[in-house]
């Protein structure tokens, strides 16, 4: 989701990022790094991941990778040699613990204008497009909490939005937003205020649907389905990701998948099984190649909100 006036701006010019390929900037360095067996310590990994932050480098994502035991810094298209190079200047004498990898075009949080007429459905469930003024998302879970029914979407998405509508003309009213927290965690929670509307605890999965009976927390190489009109499978590639989308702050705890996000997919559900995953956060806003995407777990804002899905 993202508003249409909404832009993202840019620190530091990316001419240099050819440059760095060729000087091989990207490859793991060891001038500051440690010697001996060139393993890092659980704490020290750590250090290494607040110093990413510190560094507030947009277009990054980190996390620590267990199969190199080192923190892996993902950067998209727009990140310059310098900012790199700051990167490892921030991470001192741990800059060994570092190792980057380009990823095709710009990291954004999912993004979106609308989408055809005729694809609005009559339910609101996992999967459907909901919008705001001058703003389309994706309705991730429905959920109950003490008889009242919400629903939970990406939080960069309630944080602009009050109030939800079924249809793009914004006639339909759904309910309003209750709850919402982005940067830090990217998930929010809407209020069904209008009784006409059903909500089913199941989600889109292309012409059909699934029954959603519980939640699981992501693990690596665990297989998932992205709710929505498509419907593709992926897999969880990375747990415990931070990203920096630029401007707001960052975003901790996500999960990275091999997959692409197409427009108006912020908060779209992910789903193992007959079991809730994630909420779309952001990714790559390029899908020429392989896609990339970041996910928020859903047991989170389901656990913040006492919230039991549908």
């Amino acid at each position: 989701m993202k508003n249409r006036h909404a832009t993202r701006v840019r620190s530091a010019a990316v001419a240099g990022a050819l440059v760095a390929l060729a000087a091989g900037i990207l490859a793991p360095g060891s001038a500051n790094g440690r010697t001996a067996d060139g393993t890092f310590s659980a704490v020290e990994l750590n250090t290494v991941r607040g110093a990413v932050l510190e560094a507030d480098v947009a277009g990054t994502a980190w996390n620590v990778d267990p199969a190199t035991g080192k923190v892996r810094v993902s950067v998209d298209e727009t990140v310059s040699a310098q900012e790199i190079g700051h990167i490892r200047r921030t991470a001192g004498e741990l800059a060994g613990a570092l190792e980057f990898e380009r990823i095709p075009g710009e990291l954004a949080t999912a993004a979106g204008l609308g989408k055809p007429a005729d694809e609005t459905a009559p339910l609101v469930k996992g999967g459907e497009y909901i919008y705001g003024f001058d703003a389309t998302a994706s309705l991730g879970f429905n959920a109950v909490n003490n008889g009242q029914d919400y629903f939970v979407t990406a939080g960069h998405c309630t944080n602009d939005v009050s109030h939800w509508y079924l249809n793009p003309s914004l006639t339909t009213y759904i309910g309003p937003t209750v709850g919402s927290s982005y940067p830090g965690n990217d998930y929010g929670v809407v209020r069904y205020d209008n009784p006409t509307v059903p909500r089913p605890g199941t989600v889109r999965c292309g012409q059909s649907e699934v029954d959603i009976t519980g939640s699981v927390e992501p693990r690596v190489g665990m297989p998932f389905r992205i709710a929505g009109y498509n419907c593709q499978t992926t897999s969880v590639q990375a747990v415990n990701v931070s990203i920096n989308y630029g401007g707001a702050g960052a975003v901790h705890g996500l999960f990275r998948a091999n997959a692409c996000a197409a427009p108006a997919d912020s908060g779209a559900a992910s789903f193992s099984g007959s079991l809730a995953l994630g909420l779309l956060s952001g990714g790559t806003t390029s899908c020429t190649t392989s896609g990339v995407t970041y996910w928020q777990p859903v047991s989170e804002v389901l656990t913040a909100y006492g919230l039991t899905l549908t």
